[in-house]
């Protein structure tokens, strides 16, 4: 049975929404591993500057 002229449109359509789908999901991840990482490097900044320190006599 050959597709007809919608058919072939409509094979098309699908194909394009899925590929798109697929680009935004993949996207998102990586954005989100990008400001789970970001994220990371914040918190382990802000523990990092906990303590006491020497009062230094250099001038910057």
């Amino acid at each position: 049975m050959p597709l007809g002229k919608f058919g072939k449109i409509a094979i098309g359509w699908s194909v394009i929404t899925f590929a798109g789908i697929y680009a935004f999901v993949l996207s998102k991840n990586s954005i989100e591993q990008r400001r789970i990482e970001s994220m990371k490097v914040r918190d382990r900044m802000r523990k990092s500057n906990y303590g006491d320190y020497e009062q230094s006599e250099r001038k910057f």
